[in-house]
């Protein structure tokens, strides 16, 4: 005895919005891959002309951003492909396999970027300050520019991992300005190499933060803002004709979409008569823990397998 998810009206309207933040949030991206882009461009000729392995280095991390928002942008619209007969839970999950992949990226170029840094420190080599000055500035507006526009979709955890990316990039322009007047002042370059070790570790702790979440959700984890015991207990403490649960499973599809599965204990009647207390379960999952894909199969017997899957 099975059955699937009530379809309300409420769903529907739930769908437009997502379709909405979709849109916006793949405007978002595809300016800040163009501004990226065109960033890393200028970073490269005038690193170039001013002879800075610093301005140089950064071109290609702003390049490496462009790629991983576009990263980014390819999940976005492959989560909105239909579900079909292969996928039938469709692609949402794609956007959290592309916020694992730009966690994985950030790790990558953050431990170049150490790298660097520690060698530099035993050679420091002379830096044209009034060029790193002048383009962190640019850089600042620039950067800051990537930043809001993603920050108002900072709940979703891609847009997230794209953010910690331009994040990164702000506050290593921000190291590079205080670096290039601190040099011009005192002469010290050592002080570039330093200020990039602090903003790398800032680095790390957002990605570390991205990755374990995207890693969770990837192996259907319970969300980790649901309490998988209270959820049980309202579910076994909602009507009287249920007398017993097992088989619970509790998990994200996408970002913001959760669903659940349960074999539900009841008394030997017809389906029918289940069907009003089913519909309250359901929008009552739905108000209190967010749960909008719910599945309830009802049995009879305590467990139809011999209690060889049972959790009671």
């Amino acid at each position: 005895m099975s059955r699937g998810p009530v379809i309300s009206p409420i769903p529907s309207a739930v769908s437009h919005d997502h379709s909405h933040d979709h849109a916006r949030q793949g405007r978002s991206l595809l300016l800040a891959i163009a501004l990226n882009l065109g960033f890393a461009v200028a970073e490269l000729i005038f690193g170039l002309i001013a002879n800075s392995l610093v301005l140089v280095a950064d071109a290609v991390h702003d390049a490496g951003d462009a790629v991983a928002l576009g990263l980014s942008w390819f999940g976005l619209r492959m989560s909105r492909r239909r579900p079909n007969a292969r996928r039938t839970f469709g692609y949402r999950k794609v956007r959290i396999l592309t916020a694992f992949i730009n966690a994985l990226f950030l790790f990558g170029v953050t431990a170049f970027i150490v790298r660097a840094a520690i060698a530099r420190m035993m050679n420091p080599e002379p830096v044209q300050s009034t060029v790193l000055i002048v383009m962190a500035v640019v850089g600042l507006f620039v950067n800051g520019a990537a930043v809001l526009l993603l920050r108002r979709d900072r709940r979703s955890l891609n847009i997230r991992a794209a953010l910690w990316h331009m994040l990164e990039d702000f506050l290593g322009w921000v190291a590079v300005l205080t670096g290039g007047i601190v040099i011009r002042l005192t002469g010290w370059y050592i002080i570039d190499q330093i200020l990039s070790l602090v903003v790398s570790a800032f680095v790390l702790r957002g990605a570390w933060s991205v990755f374990r979440e995207a890693t969770s959700i990837l192996i259907d984890s319970t969300p980790k803002d649901l309490d998988f015991a209270a959820v049980r207990e309202r579910i076994l403490s909602f009507d009287p004709d249920i007398t017993g649960i097992h088989d619970l499973h509790i998990w994200t599809l996408g970002e913001e979409e959760r669903a659940l599965s349960a074999h539900l204990v009841v008394p030997d009647r017809p389906l029918s008569s289940f069907y009003p207390m089913l519909c309250r379960l359901e929008a009552e999952l739905a108000a209190r823990f967010r749960i909008d894909h719910v599945t309830l199969e009802l049995e009879c017997d305590k467990c139809k397998s011999n209690g060889k899957v049972c959790l009671d």
